[in-house]
């Protein structure tokens, strides 16, 4: 589903989609937020990093996702913005860029995972252990998405 919502073949329709996306990115934002308020931010069980983490990530996703709203609904009513967004998603050289960051960013974090779990494993098997699920998370979206693309492809 999500490899659809940013399938530029007809961009009319992934802008639509972009924009439930950014509803749904701000409905998580908003529950993180009241997770804080009604949960959290009273309770002393919660070290102070817990709450920041709350707080910040839930803020973050919040304004992140008003962008994104502004954003697409702005090219939605915009025809002259939308057409010039739509020839630079669709060029070859900004596609071309964007895939070689995509593919550099998920070897490196593939790898340095890899390499600190030779020192997580000496200090902490817990963090050790969520490092080595978000490896394996990884490799299973990973192949998933080679099946899915052979496929569409």
């Amino acid at each position: 589903m999500l490899m659809h919502i940013f399938d530029t073949s007809n961009f009319d329709r992934s802008l639509r989609r972009r924009r439930l996306t950014a509803f749904a990115l701000l409905a998580v934002g908003i529950v993180g937020i009241l997770c804080y308020l009604f949960l959290i931010h009273g309770s002393q069980t919660f070290p102070d990093f817990a709450r920041g983490f709350y707080l910040g990530g839930a803020s973050g996703i919040c304004i992140g996702s008003v962008f994104l709203l502004v954003r697409t609904t702005y090219l939605l009513t915009h025809p002259e913005a939308r057409k010039k967004a739509k020839i630079k998603e669709q060029d070859e050289r900004e596609k071309t860029i964007i895939n070689q960051s995509f593919q550099f960013a998920g070897v490196f974090t593939f790898f340095a995972c890899a390499a600190s779990l030779f020192v997580l494993v000496a200090v902490s098997l817990e963090a050790a252990a969520a490092v080595l699920g978000v490896v394996a998370l990884y490799s299973i979206v990973w192949v998933a998405a080679s099946i899915y693309l052979s496929k569409k492809l």
